[in-house]
């Protein structure tokens, strides 16, 4: 259904719900394309990454709440034909659209955020 969502479960060693998610980029191309960028973080696991999809053959957009600083309760993807998706809020960017096709179109691990250890500690 989620062309290339290997990509994804082998660096997470799962298919997150994507909770707390900060979009990063939100494109809509009036070809019926959206571009959509996460950087999403299980910090349990110690995994940081930011997420692009493409979704092609997009209708039925209902988008709202875009704002500076956008974070995601849950990113669903449904499958059917079309494709439901649904962008659940936790601050700014909400909605709902559907689609042909979903594809990850790159996981670039980000170590940036990760904490530096204190000089002689264990």
């Amino acid at each position: 259904m989620i062309s290339n969502s290997e990509l994804v479960e082998a660096f997470f060693g799962y298919w997150p719900e994507f909770a707390d998610a900060k979009g990063i980029k939100f494109g809509w191309a009036q070809s019926g394309a959206v571009d959509l960028a996460l950087h999403y973080i299980d910090a349990g696991r110690g995994k940081n990454a930011i997420v692009s999809f493409r979704f092609d053959g997009v209708t039925n957009v209902r988008i709202t709440d875009l704002v500076s600083e956008n974070v995601l309760d849950c990113l669903s993807i449904s499958p059917g034909t079309p494709i439901a998706v649904e962008l659940e809020a936790c601050h700014g960017l909400a909605g709902t659209f559907q689609c042909s096709n979903v594809e990850v179109t790159g996981l670039a691990p980000n170590n940036s955020s990760k904490p530096n250890p204190l000089r002689g500690s264990a």
